[in-house]
């Protein structure tokens, strides 16, 4: 189906929807919240009743978004009517943390999946995915400029975080030509670059990078695979006083610098015989790795969450 229509049957979906629940994915990135906030911020201009719904509320550097107080984890929402329930950024519903909850809405509103990933399950009434996105704030940015919407500042820096976010500042290879003009174009509506680059890049404290510095310390390679890996663990976390929400960044970091390895595996023991895993790779399709395990996510960028344990051993670290 062209493009063009599609966002045009969404903005029709949105308008003619008077209460709407915007739902993104647990433990949020800048791609999460940028695009879940842009949206939201134009719905209520619209004058929508509209919530916004995370199952984890956003880590505090991501504070300057104006949407950043709206966010709410609190899952009694879904025990409201809604005629349009949008979910963005999920490859699938238990990905986002709302497979369970989704059920319990009263009056079964028409639910709307908006993403970028190539594992997108598909699971909306209405599904638009569109894979050579940089990011599914740039989706949202594509549907505004279609539909010739005004986006003000507030939307703009919203959209202009997760673009930044995805492409790792245009320094990975989700960046694009597409994705540049976009930008470009959101710094022209007034998005607040400075604002972004501050609490996103120079955001890191002395603790956090000593964090960063353990998780260098514990990498192996696997010479067979081509692969690096490394692991945290929850008193890792607690040692520093930091959160789980803190790790976002190391694993792009590791692989923008790691040379001599063709993917980047990072592992957090949550503890509850749970593991989360990320993969990064320049080359190799670490999506399909990820699907195999449950998991999901980009050709080059993907994740996973695992049964099990770390522990340590004198020849490096297994899963058991």
């Amino acid at each position: 189906m062209n493009k063009d229509i599609e966002f045009r049957g969404l903005k029709n979906a949105l308008l003619q929807a008077e209460r709407i629940l915007v739902i993104t994915h647990k433990k949020p990135d800048g791609d999460a919240l940028g695009s879940s906030s842009g949206l939201y911020e134009w719905l209520k201009d619209q004058n929508k009743n509209v919530k916004l719904f995370c199952r984890d509320l956003p880590p505090a550097h991501y504070g300057y978004l104006n949407a950043y107080l709206d966010y709410t984890d609190d899952t009694d929402v879904f025990n409201q009517e809604f005629d349009l329930v949008v979910v963005l950024d999920s490859g699938d519903l238990g990905y986002c943390g709302v497979a369970e909850l989704i059920p319990l809405l009263p009056n079964k509103p028409k639910l709307l999946n908006i993403d970028h990933h190539p594992t997108n399950r598909l699971y909306g009434d209405v599904n638009l995915v569109i894979t050579n996105a940089t990011s599914t704030a740039e989706v949202i940015t594509r549907f505004f400029i279609a539909n010739k919407i005004e986006i003000n500042q507030a939307m703009a820096t919203s959209l202009l975080t997760g673009i930044l976010t995805d492409t790792s500042h245009f320094s990975n290879a989700a960046t694009s030509y597409d994705g540049m003009n976009i930008a470009g174009y959101l710094i022209s509506r007034g998005a607040r670059v400075n604002e972004i680059t501050k609490n996103l890049l120079k955001n890191k404290e002395t603790n956090l990078l000593k964090l960063w510095g353990l998780a260098m310390s514990r990498l192996v390679k696997n010479s067979n695979y081509d692969v690096a890996a490394t692991y945290l663990k929850l008193d890792d976390f607690e040692r520093f006083g930091l959160q789980i929400n803190d790790v976002e960044g190391i694993i792009n970091f590791l692989n923008s610098v790691v040379g001599d390895a063709e993917m980047i595996v990072l592992l957090v023991d949550m503890g509850n015989q749970k593991i989360k895993g990320s993969f990064r790779s320049v080359k190799r399709d670490v999506s399909a790795i990820a699907k195999l395990i449950g998991g999901g996510g980009h050709k080059l960028a993907a994740g996973f969450t695992i049964d099990g344990s770390i522990k340590e051993t004198v020849a490096g670290f297994k899963i058991i």
